[in-house]
């Protein structure tokens, strides 16, 4: 195989050739200590290697190819189940699927549509009662993998391979080595797990304003306004239209209601003389370059475009000081759309374009037959890109990182313009590592019932793939979204770690009143339960920064030697305890469900469920499916308009079952000082008997001045008709009844 090298007791390199990469996104400089105690080894035979566990040959290689320009392995593993692969149409497992990756935005999402914006070349072997195991094929070019089953081929057009083998033995354990290496996200800003609204677009400061007041005024919370490409002077990045004439005074109206501002900005540069983004560019050669060395134009939004070498250093550089204008103002955060790079058409298309145009009206469907010209990545072989040390690289070697890369740039921006304070970055494109620098959602979607079923397995491959902050447009971006539709996508929505309700010019309006009161309320309930939920929301975002565990997870993860579990698709677990199963049919009020291994408690009526098995559950229009795991700790908060509208917040935690321990988390939701300790971690465990209730409340660490300052515990589980005797930390505690569920209360400070 060639050379074959330990990286510790769980992570194995392996190469062949001499593959090359413009940026290398893994570090294994300062992994997480691990003891593996089950002697996971690669084991060479001959030119082949083979993968062991305890003695047991798990896995092996049976060939490689290593051709000029092309390299692959093939590898057998019997009963292989496969997982992951970052952004991918379909159903999770991708067992007999042939996938490629070349970031590529394509806005019709179909069945079959591959590749999509995002590649992160990882999978998760998974096979009952064997260990996990995972793939990293640490290639920035085109790869390709074919998962046919028990033998299964990945590579790279390189000439040489590069991956790494990481054992788990469970796929928890194998997401979590595996950011190690290529880390994870960093707290983002608590108001970014808040209710978001967008459209393409709110083209004046006044509409965007009205959409901002009729939130307040019907009391649906929500703490995030977008500004997609009509707020630009003709869509040149870095500048204010004529409909945001004082963009400061604008942006103050929206934060004295308790709203945060993002704005959108494309990667393409509109070539014009007298730009200031285009001539200070041009000054240090920022730009990419055709084989020929002049500037490589392309047609985006404005018009000739030009496009940053983000490869460079002093490129990124420069384009984070453009963003002055936005910060300089107020904006908040940082949405990187197009950043495949996107680019409608070159010159060479023109005529062809030109032909099109005649003959159709401008439309998303329009786009898409130009966008046809451009598949088969035409312009792709042409861009040249230079790094800091002036090596040339071709653009199939870039194209992959470079939403990375500009995300990277986007990041310093906020260093520069906004030091102390956490960035919110949204990016359509990325590569692994992403996870770092940005949030992610899924692109251009279609308000299809067929798409809010398939967004599901799409974000769980991106959280197995280490990104966790991840997301969907509710009730989709292109099409028209019905007012059933809406309410059973933000149902969903609800519980997805990125809330954003977004849409497309031409489509009728989406936002949570555009069908009328009764949708409304429907729609509220929801975000309203997000806001509740905020503490265990924020926990689980908590949970992902320090070990990399995705927030979003497939029920594969809690019982992987259940083979059923491997085609759930359209059922997801939200961190520890939180079961969800969306409605995803039009014109139902019914779902089957299928629990893994334990008892699982329904959240709207204490109806227990034990698992491994399959349940027709009720779901009528205003109601999705929600089940607690038996023996949780499900954290709450006070309802608000905003996450930071009160500086005192009660904190709820309501115990399903007899014994269960749970942690929260709390930090100021804004700065970095959570890395320096100043954050609340408290732990909350109680067992109960036929006297009642022992509870055990801990402080693990106060940093943090804190919001939560009233504590009130639920019992979910009592039965009797007398209130439980309740001891707190060995203190008798007055219990009383609220709906039939007893409950006690207590002051946070009397604890400390």
């Amino acid at each position: 195989m060639g050379k074959i090298q330990k990286i510790n007791d769980v992570i194995f390199r392996l190469s062949l050739g001499n593959p090359s990469n413009p940026i290398n996104v893994v570090d294994t400089t300062n992994l997480e200590s691990v003891k593996c105690k089950y002697d996971f080894r690669i084991v060479e035979n001959g030119d082949l290697f083979s993968v062991v566990s305890n003695g047991e040959e798990i896995a092996k290689e049976i060939g490689f190819s290593l051709e000029s320009g092309k390299t692959s392995v093939t590898i057998m593993f019997p009963n292989a189940h496969f997982f992951g692969f970052g952004e991918k149409m379909g159903f999770m497992d991708k067992r007999g699927t042939r996938m490629r990756m070349i970031n590529t935005d394509n806005p019709l999402h179909t069945p079959g549509l591959d590749p999509m914006y995002i590649s992160i070349p990882f999978f998760i072997t998974v096979s009952p009662g064997k260990p996990a195991i995972g793939f990293y094929l640490n290639s920035t070019a085109f790869s390709f993998f074919d998962m046919d089953g028990d033998v299964y081929t990945f590579g790279a057009q390189d000439n040489g391979i590069e991956f790494y083998v990481i054992y788990g033995p469970t796929v928890t354990d194998v997401v979590k080595h595996f950011t190690s290496m290529i880390g994870r996200m960093p707290m983002p800003p608590a108001w970014a797990i808040g209710y978001q609204q967008s459209r393409w677009s709110y083209a004046t400061a006044d509409q965007a304003l009205s959409i901002a007041r009729k939130m307040r005024e019907d009391a649906i919370p929500c703490d995030v306004i977008y500004l997609d490409i009509d707020y630009m002077d003709g869509y040149k990045v870095f500048t204010w239209g004529s409909g945001f004439a004082n963009p400061k005074s604008f942006i103050n109206k929206l934060k004295i209601m308790g709203f945060k501002v993002v704005a959108i900005v494309d990667p393409g540069v509109k070539r014009e003389n007298g730009y200031s983004v285009y001539e200070t560019g041009k000054k240090i050669e920022a730009f990419c370059k055709s084989k020929d060395g002049e500037e490589f134009v392309g047609y985006v939004w404005p018009g000739q475009c030009v496009f940053p070498d983000f490869l460079r250093t002093d490129v990124r550089e420069w384009w984070a000081q453009q963003h002055k204008a936005l910060f300089d103002v107020g904006i908040d955060g940082i949405w990187n759309d197009m950043n495949e790079p996107s680019i409608v058409w070159t010159d060479k298309n023109t005529e062809e374009i030109k032909a099109l145009l005649n003959e159709n009206e401008v439309s998303l469907s329009l786009l898409d037959k130009m966008k046809e010209f451009l598949v088969q990545g035409d312009y792709r072989n042409e861009i040249i890109h230079i790094d800091d040390h002036n090596k040339k690289w071709s653009h199939l070697k870039v194209r992959n990182v470079y939403a990375l890369l500009e995300s990277m740039a986007t990041t310093k921006a906020f260093e520069i313009y906004k030091p102390g304070r956490r960035l919110f970055t949204l990016s359509r494109s990325g590569f692994a590592g992403i996870q770092k620098y940005s949030a992610i959602w899924t692109g251009d979607n279609s308000s299809w019932w067929e798409h809010l079923e398939g967004e599901m397995p799409i974000l769980m491959g991106l959280s197995l793939s280490g990104v966790s902050f991840v997301g969907t447009d509710i009730g989709g971006f292109g099409g028209n979204a019905t007012p059933e539709l809406l309410i059973r996508w933000t149902e969903m929505g609800t519980f997805l770690p990125f809330f954003r309700n977004h849409t497309a010019i031409g489509t009728v309006s989406q936002e949570p009143w555009a069908f009328g009161r009764d949708v409304e309320e429907i729609i509220k309930k929801y975000i309203k339960l997000r806001y509740e939920l905020f503490p265990y929301m924020y926990t689980c975002f908590y949970n992902a920064h320090e070990t990399g565990i995705p927030i979003m997870r497939p029920l594969l993860m809690y019982d992987q030697d259940d083979l059923d579990l491997y085609s759930v698709n359209d059922e997801f677990m939200v961190g520890d305890s939180i079961l969800v199963a969306p409605v995803v049919r039009p014109n139902t009020v019914w779902r089957s469900v299928y629990f893994p291994k334990g008892r699982w408690i329904d959240i709207r009526n204490s109806q227990k469920y034990e698992g491994r098995h399959a349940y027709k559950i009720a779901a009528p229009l205003d109601e999705i499916p929600i089940f607690v795991r038996e023996n949780s700790v499900i954290f709450r908060t006070d309802s608000m308009n905003y996450l930071f509208e009160r500086e005192n917040l009660t904190l709820y935690a309501d115990f399903y079952g007899q014994k269960a321990i749970g942690r929260v988390y709390e930090d100021d939701g804004e700065s970095f000082e959570y890395n320096e300790g100043k954050y609340n971690l408290y732990e909350i465990s109680v067992e109960s008997n036929h006297d009642g209730y022992f509870v055990n409340f801990k402080v693990l660490r106060r940093g943090y001045v804190g919001r939560y300052k009233k504590v009130v515990l639920s019992f979910e589980g009592w039965t009797d008709i007398n209130l439980p005797a309740v001891k707190v930390n060995d203190k008798p505690m007055k219990s009383y009844f609220v709906e039939g569920i007893p409950r006690i209360d207590f002051d946070l400070k009397e604890m400390m």
